[in-house]
C-alpha cells in the first residue's frame, strides 16, 4: 500500500516533533558529564552535518550556491544556532521535560504574528486551541516537587520556540 504524500507528510511530522522532544535524553547525560550547552550543541551539528551532505548527494542537489545567499543562510543559521542554544541553556533552569513541552507553543507564536504582523485571520477554532494552549501552559506553573519554574527558564524556551 502506497502512502500518500500528505500521509507521508503527517507520519513525518510526528517523527520529527517526538524526536525532537527527546533532546534532554541525549543533553542531560552530557551535562552530568561535565558538558555544557556550547559543547553538546557543538558536537550535535558536527555530526549532522556529514549525514546532511549524504543525503543532500543522494538526492543529487548541489552544495553550490547562488550569488548572494550566503548572507540569507547565515542569519537563519544564526537564527537556528540560538534557537537551540536557548532551549538547551534552559534545562539548566527548568525541568528538562517542562522546557520541551513549553517550546511546542511555537505553533501559537506563528498564529499570533501571522495575524499581528501579517493581518492574518484568526479563525474561532484557532483562538480556541490558542486559549486552550495557554491555560496548559498556565497549569505547569509548579514542578512535580513544588517549586515554581524558573522565569529565566522561561523566556529562554519562550525566545527559542520564536526564533
Amino acid at each position: 500500500m502506497l502512502l500518500s504524500n500528505k500521509a507521508k507528510g503527517y507520519i513525518l511530522g510526528a517523527i520529527a516533533a517526538a524526536t525532537y522532544g527527546m533532546n534532554p535524553l541525549f543533553a542531560l547525560p552530557l551535562y552530568a558529564d561535565g558538558m555544557d550547552a556550547d559543547s553538546v550543541l557543538f558536537f550535535r551539528y558536527m555530526m549532522a552535518i556529514p549525514v546532511m551532505g549524504l543525503l543532500l548527494r543522494m538526492r543529487g542537489h548541489s552544495f553550490s550556491l547562488a550569488s548572494g545567499r550566503l548572507a540569507e543562510l547565515a542569519v537563519l543559521g544564526v537564527v537556528v544556532a540560538l534557537s537551540s542554544l536557548l532551549l538547551f541553556l534552559s534545562y539548566n533552569y527548568m525541568d528538562s521535560g517542562v522546557a520541551s513541552t513549553l517550546l511546542f507553543v511555537y505553533p501559537v507564536m506563528v498564529a499570533l504574528i501571522m495575524a499581528f504582523r501579517y493581518g492574518e485571520r484568526l479563525p474561532p477554532v484557532t483562538v480556541v486551541c490558542i486559549a486552550v494552549t495557554l491555560v496548559g501552559i498556565m497549569m505547569l506553573n509548579r514542578t512535580a516537587a513544588g517549586a515554581g519554574l524558573s522565569a529565566t527558564g522561561i523566556w529562554m524556551v519562550m525566545l527559542s520556540s520564536a526564533a
